[in-house]
């Protein structure tokens, strides 16, 4: 999921997957919630300026 986001919006990406973790925190399941913030973690690890 976290590649396809990578691929789909590049640069944009991290924007896009904090829009989706707001979303799903404002009306959604806690279990989307979790799972976006899973791709987020993940996205963030791809990161060329990541520190992991």
């Amino acid at each position: 999921m976290t590649l396809s986001v990578e691929r789909k919006h590049g640069e944009n990406g991290a924007r896009y997957i904090a829009q989706r973790v707001t979303a799903f925190e404002q009306s959604g399941p806690p279990e989307a919630v979790a799972l976006w913030r899973q791709v987020q973690r993940r996205y963030e690890q791809l990161s060329p300026t990541s520190k992991n």
